[in-house]
């Protein structure tokens, strides 16, 4: 059959396109990739495409393609599909997909005499049985659900959750309740290809009909973030039912060539994934991000014939991922060796396990390991090193790099210097020399307002007229460069607020620009989001008789933003008072000032 002999060559097709990249996949290391496991939702919705008796075979990939080519938006609007559907992802590669949907159908057959000298003899469902030419169906609806193996087959080659294109056929079992449509006859102009309905041969089916499917086809997927996919797909559906173009058979010279009708549809959808992804790459790259200091620096023997200090490690907001886990290794490193101290493991705040610390997503924060350890010569001339390693954590938390290494899939960080080591206070004299330098830092000159959820100046008319008189006075002093640092009170939805303290940074400068007429000014400025500290910061301050309750209710909240505004409603102080002071864009300029610094003048003595 010609309908069967096309679904081979693309599958050939996709065979060959997949080829070229497993050649390409490349060997991981000793531990794969963690899968990841969830459930997600999808939509998706597109074009019908009929593959029963009344469609043109004309040998190509794209036969019934040819339907489209006439009256192509009206063939369009009889032909369309839409799904909606549940999914789970079992691990690398397999997943099960349940979706359901509601779709057009319409076709048409046409013979030329030049061209075909023989038409079949058609017996329709509901119609006479005869010779026929020219012939159109339209107005076959139906209601389908399909259960759907999927399979990525990139990741069989290599894993990786965050390749942003992935190959994914799918099969599997189904069923279709339709009712077919009317069928006509067609007058075909060959030379401008415009079908007129000249005639109805046999009308629609009264009542719907029921039968299985079995969907097999090929998807496109595009990782455009974390948690969404957006995805191309192909899929043929054989049905166990003839008459879905209103014909049973069709038979040409004594031989059947379409026993069973087939669909297919070609769809663009959106898949939106409930999991919670950990890109322990990504922490590894931008490992430094993170902060390390370390007191005493350098690192110095005590009397008591000890190297004691603090290794103090500061994480940004927004990086440490919540199923993540670090282990720092720190190390004296000397010519010719190292001494290893007790690692230090930190743990998402959604890790079970338990670390020395653990880390809040959304802030981040200051964490201090006390280390105490016995003098040796070793150390005399060494640099306290670090080597931050992340994993995902699996229901176990490695205590080694070492184990880590042998049990888990890793990302190393960059390797950092901490402090250097170690001064023998009684080998030295040390001398302290006062330095008087020049430092520049950002002064805050003046602060623009804004009313809630708005970035209009004019709405804060009397405050922001202040902030203008102060601008004008810095442009008179000579002022020439300025820097604006907007904020968002912390109540709302994080990407709007995201967006707010963008648009009044926008708003200041423009406003600034406006003031400063044909002046030659620099402004850099940014949006910050939510200000949390300093809002944490005035309620501390506040006069409210439950300010401890209510940092204590919002630092445990696992939605703060919504958590504030349940506050305002009991503390109606917190909307008045303190919110509208975060809503605003500061303005600030650069600042010369002198600071005196120590240095040490190490000398070192001979014992004798």
């Amino acid at each position: 059959m010609k309908k069967n002999l096309t679904f081979s060559k693309l599958l050939m097709l996709v065979v060959m396109a997949v080829l070229p990249f497993s050649m390409y996949a490349q060997e991981g290391k000793k531990h794969s990739k963690p899968a990841e496991k969830y459930w997600y939702i999808q939509a998706d919705g597109g074009l019908s495409i009929n593959h029963g008796d009344l469609a043109n075979y004309n040998g190509g990939i794209w036969d019934d393609f040819g339907h489209f080519k006439t009256m192509a938006f009206q063939n369009f609007t009889k032909n369309w599909n839409a799904h909606f559907g549940v999914g789970y992802q079992f691990g690398k590669v397999v997943g099960l997909n349940l979706k359901g949907g509601y779709g057009l159908l319409s076709g048409h057959k046409h013979t030329v005499d030049n061209k075909q000298t023989a038409l079949q003899a058609l017996v329709f469902a509901n119609g006479p049985e005869g010779v026929y030419y020219n012939l159109g169906f339209e107005g076959t609806n139906y209601i389908e659900g399909n259960l759907n193996l999927t399979f990525n087959l990139f990741n069989m080659f290599n894993y990786n959750p965050r390749r942003v294109i992935n190959l994914v056929p799918h099969i599997g079992i189904g069923g279709i309740y339709y009712k077919y449509g009317v069928v006509n006859q067609l007058n075909y102009n060959a030379d401008n290809k415009v079908d007129e309905v000249s005639g109805q041969i046999t009308p629609a089916a009264s009542k719907r009909d029921l039968t299985f499917t079995v969907p097999a086809g090929m998807e496109f997927t595009f990782n455009i973030a974390p948690k969404f996919d957006l995805f191309i797909d192909y899929t043929y559906l054989f049905t166990g039912k003839d008459n879905l173009d209103n014909v049973k058979k069709s038979n040409e010279q004594g031989r059947i060539i379409n026993d069973m009708d087939m669909y297919s549809q070609l769809n663009l959808g959106l898949r939106v994934k409930f999991n919670n992804p950990c890109d322990i790459d990504k922490m590894a790259r931008e490992s430094k991000k993170i902060t390390y200091r370390v007191n005493p620096d350098p690192l110095v023997k005590g009397e008591d014939g000890n190297v004691c200090f603090d290794v103090i490690v500061t994480i940004p907001g927004e990086y440490f991922e919540k199923q993540a886990v670090m282990n720092l290794k720190p190390y004296l490193a000397y010519n010719g060796g190292q001494i290893d101290l007790d690692p230090i493991t930190f743990v998402g705040e959604k890790v079970k396990g338990e670390g020395d610390f653990r880390v809040n997503y959304k802030e981040g924060g200051e964490f201090t390991k006390h280390y105490c350890m016995p003098y040796q010569e070793e150390m005399a001339n060494c640099e306290l090193m670090g080597d931050p390693m992340f994993y995902v954590y699996d229901g176990t938390i490695y205590p080694t790099q070492e184990e880590i290494v042998n049990n888990t899939y890793f990302a190393q960080g960059s390797t950092v210097k901490l402090a250097d080591g170690v001064i023998v206070k009684d080998e030295y004299i040390d001398e302290i020399v006062y330095d008087t330098i020049e430092k520049v830092r950002a002064v805050k000159k003046l602060t623009y307002f804004f009313n809630k959820d708005r970035y209009n100046i004019a709405d804060r008319k009397k405050l922001n007229k202040e902030a203008d008189a102060a601008f004008t006075d810095l442009l008179n002093a000579g002022e020439k460069e300025f820097e604006i640092r907007a904020w968002a009170s912390p109540e709302g939805e994080e990407g709007h607020n995201n967006e707010l303290s963008n648009n009044r940074d926008n708003a200041a400068e423009k406003q600034m620009m406006k003031l400063a007429k044909k002046a030659e000014i620099t402004i850099n400025g940014k949006g910050y989001g939510e200000d949390w500290e300093t809002f944490k910061q005035l309620v501390k301050d506040s006069d409210l008789k439950d300010k401890d309750a209510i940092l204590n209710n919002i630092n445990n909240s696992s939605n703060p933003q919504k958590t504030i505004k349940e506050m305002c409603a009991i503390y109606p102080q917190l909307e008045k008072d303190i919110l509208p002071q975060l809503r605003r864009a500061e303005v600030y300029v650069n600042e010369t000032y002198k600071d005196v610094v120590s240095r040490t003048i190490k000398v070192k003595v001979e014992k004798k």
